[in-house]
């Protein structure tokens, strides 16, 4: 029997999501959260992830001539300029990250416009991100370093929300944390164990699971974490899973429950594995997507930098590069 036109769309909407879904993992919340995209910005990061900017661009026109610069005019345009970076066309990607630019400059003027344009807010970090990454695919990481810390000090003096913070220490730790010393992690509270100083960790690899109660990408995470735990720990290997509040002070109580739960029945780690909440430790690490994983050598030094789901297989062969390390340092 053929399929109907109805059915045959609704198949293709549902390819597109999840599309869409598969891009990056899972956001941490922002105060305002950025409504669903429409199908044109949809078709816009479809078209990128094929790597077809030609046509991204021709969505975004077309959505612009009929419905001008709105909202998710502002999510296409900071989509753009993340796709044509990814890409490699840095004169596109200057392009539209200066309007995005533009875009954040007109809307941004004080600290309540950072809640109520959350996507001039995603543009903002956009273009701060895409500038740094320009400057370091021309040979100019000093410069891109340096304009990100800039960046940082201008958002944290005008208020900005806590996710473009924390964007702007990610790009930087793309940069440059492989091969720095692991940034301290003072624990505001925590639960499980009592988290351990990372300075007293010397001699040993560590793994660094920075995570959500509520995200999704985290959850589906935890059953590869638990057997990566179970197959390390008596090697020698040390896992820390830092956290945050990320609800307003008056519901800590009622959200350190819910992070407790999460670890001890979803993750059923609660016994072993200590997780430190700490904002300023994820801000420092660039947590703005979560899961991220910092892998540390026995000296202290960051390894690799992922802010990204990983598989079992890719977990595991990163901790025994670590751990190898540490016997190739022990022989000389």
């Amino acid at each position: 029997m053929p399929f109907s036109r109805r059915l045959l769309t609704g198949l293709f909407a549902s390819i597109v999501a999840a599309a869409v879904r598969a891009q990056e993992p899972t956001p941490a919340p922002t105060p305002a959260p950025t409504p669903p995209p429409n199908i044109d910005v949809r078709m816009i990061r479809l078209k990128l992830s094929a790597g077809d900017l030609p046509s991204a661009e021709s969505i975004l026109e077309y959505h612009k001539a009929e419905h001008g610069e709105d909202p998710d005019y502002t999510l296409g345009v900071a989509w753009l300029a993340r796709g044509a970076a990814l890409l490699g066309d840095w004169k596109a990607a200057a392009a539209w990250a200066g309007e995005a630019q533009s875009i954040a400059d007109s809307r941004l003027k004080a600290a309540e416009d950072y809640e109520k344009e959350p996507e001039a807010v995603y543009a903002l970090g956009t273009a701060i991100e895409v500038r740094a990454q320009a400057l370091a695919a021309a040979g100019r990481k000093t410069e891109a370093i340096a304009s990100l810390d800039e960046a940082f000090r201008k958002q944290e003096k005008a208020g900005a929300p806590y996710n473009l913070r924390a964007r702007i220490w990610k790009r930087r730790n793309m940069l440059e944390l492989a091969g720095k010393p692991a940034p301290a992690i003072r624990a505001e509270d925590h639960v499980g164990p009592e988290p351990p100083a990372l300075e007293s960790l010397r001699g040993k690899p560590v793994v660094l699971f920075f995570w959500w109660e509520s995200c999704g990408d985290c959850r589906m995470q935890s059953a590869t974490l638990r057997k990566v735990v179970a197959k390390y720990r008596d090697k020698g290997v040390i896992f820390v899973a830092p956290t945050r509040f990320y609800g307003k002070p008056e519901t800590r109580a009622e959200e350190k429950e819910k992070i407790e739960k999460s670890w001890r029945e979803t993750y059923e780690l609660a016994d072993s594995v200590a997780v430190p909440i700490s904002d300023a430790a994820m801000v420092r690490y660039g947590v703005s997507a979560t899961p991220t994983f910092v892998f540390v050598d026995r000296a202290g030094i960051v390894r690799l930098y992922a802010p990204t789901r990983l598989s079992e297989a890719r977990l595991s062969a990163e901790i025994d590069r670590l751990l190898k390390t540490g016997a190739r340092e022990k022989k000389t």
